[in-house]
């Protein structure tokens, strides 16, 4: 089985009381074309799988063996709930017959952890500082061909504000990409120095943070070339 990320939104008032993340819930068709997935707890509904993401209305709609898991509760900047994080999983089988299934998370999340850890090395994730994650995103997801709408987009940065890495995680980053997308690593790093500058003052913990990461996007830009 494999995981795809997505989220379940339109929520309702208690969709998430005794609610957990690993939870198993089942997804079924709506009653409105705007409501075209329900998703459910139990019996409960809790909410609706965006009309974006109508990967999931066509796995539905074939019968395609799936299971669905809940992995996160996203809130917004002002911390009420705007999304259930779920991942949907797929047999390796069923991958093989239908066309490869992206998001802006799955496309591009580790570009945006990056970002998130520069951004927030001072402990905070300005508005600024979010306002440059949220263009980046919006510039690369058109570069490799997606459409999200500003709702995917602003999940991505927040989701990966949450999951933002430790330079280990930051080293294994930088070799996926040197091998899998050697062209984004100026592009990201060009990136994390507007985020570093943008709220017009650099803190000494993001000074650091630039310059391990200068090293070591620096180490796999050097790579790439040989």
């Amino acid at each position: 089985m494999r995981s795809h990320p997505c989220v379940v939104v339109g929520l309702a008032p208690d969709a998430t009381k005794n609610m957990r993340e690993g939870d198993r819930l089942t997804l079924a068709a709506g009653p409105e074309p705007q409501d075209a997935v329900a998703c459910f707890c139990g019996n409960a509904r809790i909410g609706h799988i965006p009309a974006s993401r109508d990967w999931v209305a066509r796995l539905l709609a074939e019968g395609g063996r799936h299971e669905v898991t809940v992995t996160g509760f996203d809130t917004d900047p002002a911390g009420r709930l705007a999304h259930v994080e779920i991942a949907v999983a797929l047999p390796d089988e069923a991958l093989a017959e239908r066309p490869a299934i992206r998001s802006v998370i799955s496309e591009i999340g580790d570009e945006l952890r990056i970002l998130a850890m520069v951004g927030a090395a001072d402990g905070r994730l300005e508005p600024a500082e979010r306002g440059v994650m949220e263009e980046f995103a919006a510039v690369r997801a058109r570069e490799l061909g997606l459409v999200p709408d500003e709702a995917e987009i602003s999940h991505a940065v927040r989701w990966a504000r949450r999951h933002a890495p430790n330079m280990l995680d930051v080293a294994g980053i930088v070799k996926r990409l040197r091998k899998t997308r050697p062209e984004a690593l100026p592009v990201v790093w060009e990136a994390c120095a507007i985020v570093a500058e943008i709220d017009g003052r650099i803190a000494p913990e993001e000074r650091q943070s630039m310059t391990t990461l200068r090293a070591l996007f620096e180490q796999g830009t050097s790579r790439t070339q040989k």
